[in-house]
C-alpha cells in the first residue's frame, strides 16, 4: 500500500465539462479561441487508458467519488476524486494523485491488485482487497494550452472516449477546460464564450458516472 506522503499530490481541480457534438472538431474550437484573442499551443495527441475501481456495493459511485488507475505510455498514475461544488458547467473537485513504482506496476499488471494511499483508504473506510475493476475507459485526447494577456492559463482537451463494461461498449465525446492559472471570472468568461458559440450542453456527470450509466454496474 502506498502511504508515502511525498508521492501523493493533493489539489483542487476547477474545470468545465461539455458534451461534444459529433460534428465539432478541434480546428473549429481553435478558430474561435483565436477570434477571442487567446494564444494557444497544441499538445501531442495521446491515448490514455483508465481502469475504475469500486466496492461490491458501489460505494464510490453512490457517493460521487472515483478511484482510477491511468496508463499513459509507460507511466501509471492513480487518482482519487471527490465531488465538490458546481456552478453551471464548472466543477470544483478535490483530487489526490499518486505515481505507481515499477514494483507496483508489476503487481497491478500481473494480479490486478491496486496500490491505494493509506490516507485514501482511511477516508473511504474501505478494504483495498474488496475493490474490483468495474469500468474501462479508453480516451484519445487532444490538448491545447490557452493563454491570455491578463494572466489566464487553461488547458482544453477534446476527448474521444470508449467506455467498456458489463453491457458492452459505448462511444462518447467530451470537451474539458481546466483552469491552470488566473482568476475564476476569467475562466468563466472563456468557458461561457465557448459554450455560447457552439451551443454546448454541460456534461453534468464525471466520466466514471457517465460510463457506469451507459454500460452497467456489474464489473468487466
Amino acid at each position: 500500500m502506498n502511504d508515502n506522503i511525498q508521492n501523493n499530490i493533493e489539489k483542487s481541480e476547477i474545470e468545465a465539462k461539455f458534451v461534444c457534438p459529433d460534428e465539432l472538431d478541434l480546428d473549429s474550437l481553435l478558430e474561435i479561441i483565436n477570434k477571442l484573442g487567446f494564444k494557444y499551443i497544441q499538445g501531442t495527441p495521446c491515448l490514455q487508458s483508465d481502469v475504475y475501481l469500486d466496492t461490491p456495493d458501489y460505494k464510490l459511485n453512490k457517493s460521487d467519488a472515483a478511484i482510477r488507475i491511468r496508463r499513459r505510455g509507460e507511466n501509471y498514475v492513480g487518482a482519487f476524486k471527490t465531488s465538490g461544488r458546481q456552478q453551471g458547467a464548472i466543477f470544483k473537485r478535490r483530487e489526490v494523485e499518486w505515481t505507481l513504482s515499477a514494483e507496483e506496476i508489476k503487481l497491478w499488471n500481473e494480479d490486478k491488485k491496486p496500490t491505494i494511499p493509506l490516507a485514501v483508504v482511511n477516508e473511504l473506510d474501505i478494504e483495498v482487497q474488496t475493490l474490483r475493476k468495474v469500468l474501462v475507459v479508453e480516451t484519445n485526447r487532444n490538448t491545447v494550452i490557452i493563454d491570455s494577456s491578463d494572466g489566464l492559463r487553461a488547458e482544453l482537451a477534446l476527448d474521444d472516449v470508449s467506455f467498456r463494461g458489463h453491457k458492452g461498449q459505448k462511444q462518447y465525446r467530451e470537451i474539458e477546460v481546466e483552469l491552470l492559472d488566473g482568476q475564476f471570472e476569467q475562466f468563466q468568461h472563456l468557458t461561457n464564450a465557448l459554450q455560447g458559440h457552439f451551443k454546448l450542453q454541460p456534461a453534468v456527470d464525471s466520466k466514471y458516472r457517465k460510463g457506469m450509466m451507459l454500460v452497467g454496474k456489474y464489473g468487466v
